[in-house]
């Protein structure tokens, strides 16, 4: 069966044990359209799998390649999260394999935002311990060793990418989730069959995002966030090189199936 594929049972949905974190409240978005609402529940719940601890276990030290493997992780679940939203769902297979060759190192760069603590100036990621219960990365994690977000950070050039999201937006679920499905449903990617169908789905989730935005911030304060929001995503497109170019690093034996179709290795 296809990655692309709607697959409830997969393992990579099914053996998780869910983060214990609140749902998102909706309450402030009162004010939207019903159809607003049930965009923003779906990519909630599309989500949840992906604040699940990694089921990854390390001694020692973590080498780059420990690293490239917790990011291997995580594209799965992006990929899964994808693979939840009704409008992916409705598009062509090998449309559905381009927006997602396109924008799985865009994605993970975004995840990495969600996940940065700037007071910290780290990274929190969740893994299984050994004891099975889940820890934050940044206490868990074997001394020295580098997390996800930093090898994203140093080696595709986005440190000032994530610091110039302030608290507000970075720990917004529902903003940074809009922005993870803007990035999906980017109708600029190479090979799309049906470009103006993934243009009117990207349009879409902008039109989410601005109304939220306006239950958030005053209107011209508002409009002035939206604004710098789309900057951010168009400077996404010139980030991934960085990160491509780390996977290239590898003997491509060495790295996931998954992996190697996304990259094209």
């Amino acid at each position: 069966m296809s990655a692309y594929a709607t697959n409830k049972n997969s393992p990579t949905t099914s053996k998780i044990a869910f983060a214990a974190e609140e749902p998102t409240n909706l309450r402030k978005y009162a004010k939207l359209c019903t159809n607003d609402l049930s965009l923003l529940q779906e990519l909630i719940k599309a989500n949840e799998p992906l604040k699940a601890p990694l089921d990854l276990h390390f001694n020692g030290e973590l080498s780059l390649m420990d690293v490239v493997k917790i990011s291997e992780a995580a594209l799965k679940r992006i990929v899964c999260m994808a693979r939840d939203l009704a409008a992916f769902q409705g598009l062509d297979i090998e449309d559905k394999k381009n927006i997602m060759k396109g924008s799985c190192s865009e994605l993970l760069i975004l995840r990495g935002v969600m996940a940065f603590d700037p007071n910290k100036n780290t990274w929190n990621h969740n893994f299984t311990t050994d004891e099975d219960t889940p820890k934050d990365g940044a206490a868990a994690a074997p001394r020295g060793a580098p997390s996800l977000g930093y090898v994203i950070g140093k080696r595709s050039g986005t440190p000032r990418f994530l610091t110039e999201f302030n608290e507000q937006i970075r720990t917004n679920e529902c903003v940074m989730l809009l922005l993870m499905a803007l990035v999906i449903f980017r109708p600029d990617r190479p090979n799309l069959l049906d470009k103006d169908r993934v243009r009117a789905i990207q349009n879409t989730y902008y039109g989410v995002l601005r109304r939220v935005l306006e239950c958030e911030y005053a209107a011209n304060e508002a409009l002035i966030v939206y604004e710098m929001l789309v900057r951010k995503l168009e400077e996404l497109k010139h980030l991934k090189e960085g990160l491509v170019r780390i996977y290239y690093g590898f003997d491509s034996r060495q790295l996931d199936p998954l992996i190697k179709e996304l990259f094209d290795m």
